[in-house]
């Protein structure tokens, strides 16, 4: 899938002429420090008539929206990114494809929170809802505790399982991928995700960088504590391996062997 192809088709269907992004501002695999610089600075220009939280809300909401394969084509989908666009003039709506390219490269680069550390460095944190996500380097230090156990958990089940109540940009989760990675595990197979936030916003960054990194995860949006959900995404991988089928065999198997350990 080429770096456009995702906001090209939110071009297309919200009835908007793409054009080709500069080559200057695709780059692959760039370092994070590069991207983040790149896309701060790119972001600051996009769009300077309309609130710097009400374009990130936007930007993240279009990328989410896309990301999300069953819902891509839906009309309502189709409808809200319309609307979105519609808010927009043509050269900004190409630098929120630049935006895009930058993200996207720089998950390719490798694991980290993109999208965390650039919402703090535009200080965005500081408005509605007063969020400080934890720096990707506290997050891979909380997360080196985690680890230790792993074989022993897919001793018992194909798969490592991992909540995260209070997901914000999804860096503690995308931590603990690196370190399966690095202990020679295969997050996209062996680790199964679920993360709630209350913040649709934070809830769809969460959604977007662990969709970019192939990390099966089922992302609501939603309050912890009184166990509501207003809404449910799953990443593509989620999909693509069918994981539900994944998880329907292993109930299945469990349930046998309590019946023939019953039995016994």
């Amino acid at each position: 899938m080429s770096q456009l192809s995702i906001f090209d088709a939110m071009s297309d269907a919200a009835g908007i002429q793409s054009r080709p992004a500069p080559a200057a501002v695709t780059p692959r695999m760039v370092t994070g420090d590069v991207a983040r610089r790149q896309f701060v600075s790119e972001f600051r220009h996009t769009a300077p008539y309309l609130r710097r939280w009400d374009v990130f809300s936007d930007f993240i909401t279009l990328a989410a929206s896309e990301l999300d394969i069953t819902r891509i084509r839906t009309p309502e989908n189709i409808e809200r990114s319309r609307k979105i666009c519609d808010r927009y003039q043509p050269a900004d709506l190409q630098k929120l494809k630049n935006l895009f390219c930058l993200l996207v490269a720089a998950l390719e680069g490798g694991f980290q929170d993109f999208l965390g550390s650039v919402f703090m460095e535009l200080e965005l944190g500081s408005g509605d809802m007063g969020q400080f996500f934890t720096p990707y380097s506290l997050s891979r230090l909380m997360t080196s505790v985690l680890t230790g156990d792993i074989e022993q958990q897919l001793k018992r089940c194909p798969w490592v399982t991992l909540d995260e109540p209070t997901s914000g940009a999804g860096g503690m989760v995308i931590a603990f991928a690196e370190a399966m990675l690095n202990a020679g595990y295969n997050p996209s197979m062996q680790l199964l995700v679920t993360t709630t936030d209350i913040d649709p916003v934070a809830a769809d960054m969460t959604f977007i960088q662990l969709s970019l990194l192939g990390i099966p995860a089922i992302v609501h949006t939603g309050n912890t504590l009184t166990l509501t959900v207003s809404r449910t995404r799953c990443t593509p991988v989620y999909w693509i391996e069918n994981w539900p089928e994944r998880i329907r065999s292993h109930e299945r198997i469990q349930a046998m062997r309590q019946f023939l350990a019953g039995i016994a």
